[in-house]
């Protein structure tokens, strides 16, 4: 998975970005539709830092 954090000019991360390949992955992987109710945002994010997890990758890593 081929990860990019975004930042802010104090070098905050900021955002994420990620190959759609991977996002198309991770959608099947953890049932995310695009027509979800805005109140999945957390469960989407509880999701995606576990997929990290799996992934061993840490903020920063390159």
């Amino acid at each position: 998975m081929d990860i990019k954090y975004l930042s802010d000019a104090k070098g905050t991360i900021t955002g994420v970005f990620l190959p759609i390949e991977d996002w198309e992955q991770l959608k099947k992987q953890y049932k995310i539709t695009e027509d979800a109710p805005a109140e999945s945002g957390a469960k989407l994010q509880k999701g995606l830092a576990d997929a990290l997890k799996k992934a061993k990758i840490e903020p920063g890593d390159e």
